[in-house]
């Protein structure tokens, strides 16, 4: 009896360890679904129908990391926008917003975040990323671009918010569906799932546990601390406009998190709430809504 009931925790162990460890690698090495041929194709496309000259250009991280973008760039424009994909994607989706900013006279850098596409290394969740986006905003400015502004959507958004504590110059940051930091939104996912499970505590305290050992298993394993991941640190003392825009019906990443950042900086931060739009889903409120209001925050900004 005994020795069955041992045998059980044993495996019951394994099973948790296993599910623990293959969480942990899905994090930092998610399956991306787009090939960088697609990319590349999307790239040149928007370019041609833009009148922008596209060149794909690489830079190398801190950490020695080769970095990845590409750089659409129109005749005599001064003024261009970094864009910041989401997990498990490449800068082909962000090529909808480059034509929009594109077609309202701003050049546009698109970096496959590290991890994803053609850039190497691996998931951090803004960790790096900031740094990364630092240097590829530096990289701008030494290239004639005198106002860089940045736009991001889900782990993008994220990134460029935390990129502002790495010292990036940004004139203004444009955030859809940020989180306010990793630990809290890994947590709201897990316990979205636990809680048709199990009765709501208990839900709520495994989640909290997986987090936490999920965190630990990774810096053990990739000896980076996933818990420096705090967009909204890094917007408390930034004093650059940032527009946060978040669905009331993300549950991807509740409009929680949006809240908590504006709270953080409510001098220089805004939030537009769009209605039932679901993760990264304000175009909902309509494109031409969408646009204006992205176009007007950033022309607003002196």
């Amino acid at each position: 009896m005994v020795i069955g009931i041992l045998a059980l925790l044993a495996v019951v162990l394994a099973l948790h360890l296993l599910i623990l460890v293959g969480v942990g690698e899905i994090c930092v090495h998610p399956p991306v679904k787009r090939r960088a041929c697609d990319t590349d194709g999307m790239a040149l496309q928007v370019a041609a129908s833009s009148g922008a000259a596209a060149e794909l250009v690489k830079i190398q991280a801190q950490d020695g990391v080769t970095l990845s973008a590409w750089w659409l760039k129109l005749p005599q424009a001064s003024k261009a926008v970094l864009l910041c994909h989401g997990v498990a994607d490449t800068s082909f989706g962000v090529m909808g917003a480059a034509l929009m900013f594109l077609r309202n006279g701003y050049s546009v850098l698109a970096p496959d975040n590290r991890g994803h596409g053609g850039s190497g290394g691996f998931v951090t969740y803004g960790v790096c990323e900031g740094d990364d986006i630092a240097r590829w905003q530096a990289w701008m400015a030494d290239g004639g671009v005198v106002d860089c502004f940045g736009f991001g959507e889900s782990l993008g958004a994220s990134s460029l918010l935390q990129s502002l504590g790495a010292g990036a110059a940004f004139k203004a940051i444009v955030a859809e569906c940020p989180f306010s930091s990793f630990s809290r939104v890994a947590f709201d996912r897990v316990v979205r799932v636990n809680r048709h499970l199990v009765p709501v505590p208990l839900a709520d305290w495994l989640s909290q546990l997986w987090t936490k050992e999920i965190l630990f298993y990774l810096r053990m394993r990739y000896g980076v601390n996933l818990g420096l991941a705090r967009p909204v640190d890094a917007v408390k003392d930034a004093r650059v406009p940032i527009l946060l825009i978040h669905g009331t019906g993300d549950y991807e990443t509740p409009v929680h998190h949006s809240e908590e950042i504006l709270a953080a900086n409510r001098e220089w931060a805004q939030l537009w709430l769009v209605p039932g739009a679901k993760h990264t889903g304000g175009c909902a409120a309509g494109l031409d809504e969408f646009e204006r209001r992205i176009i007007e925050f950033l022309t607003s900004v002196r």
